[in-house]
């Protein structure tokens, strides 16, 4: 069963997610770096790739050398869905694969533990890494066509449902602070 079939169910059933409301919320990481940071880890590099037979072939190369933009174009987010990601992943956790917050927000997205703890590709450990976490948000999102969960209409607006404009800010800010808008106006 793929990933968009075994969550396609869930976005409607888990609208309950839980954002980061309060001005407060400390959020925890053991030792990651801020998406700020412009390395890129070994293991997402996009380089040339050795295919059989000897073949070289490139690959894709994302719009920009933020690791960060790196790992959410890897997963998929292409044009303003890609700029969206990478505004809500710094909002929620400033980049940290590994951020838990004091309210059970898991990884760079923060998704939360009470809201989605109980689906079937909720795995704690797993949760904790850039890949899973981006997949997970890539499938959630629709591709980053809805940002529902995060309290973001299709068009980038603040819902209000859950979050209040403080929180909506910090987003806006991050969106407009994009390290790659040169690269990538989509």
């Amino acid at each position: 069963m793929t990933k968009t079939k075994l969550l396609g169910g869930v976005l409607l059933a888990s609208l309950l997610f839980t954002a980061c409301t309060a001005n407060s919320e400390q959020v925890y990481a053991k030792s990651a770096p801020t998406a700020t940071e412009l390395s890129i880890p070994k293991h997402i590099m996009l380089e040339d790739e050795i295919r059989d037979y000897g073949v070289v072939q490139k690959k894709e190369i994302p719009p920009c050398k933020n690791w960060l933009v790196r790992v959410l174009y890897k997963t998929g987010f292409r044009g303003k869905n890609l700029r969206e990601a990478w505004a809500i992943v710094m909002r929620e956790s400033g980049g940290r694969e590994d951020a838990i917050s004091s309210t059970g927000d898991y990884g760079m997205f923060q998704f939360n533990k009470s809201a989605w703890g109980r689906q079937k590709w909720w795995k704690t450990d797993l949760m904790l890494t850039r890949e899973y976490n981006a997949n997970i948000a890539f499938t959630i999102s629709d591709g980053g066509r809805t940002w529902y969960p995060w309290d973001i209409d299709g068009k980038g607006r603040h819902k209000r449902n859950y979050t209040s404009a403080y929180v909506y800010n910090k987003y806006a800010m991050w969106y407009e602070k994009y390290p790659c808008a040169k690269q990538n106006k989509k």
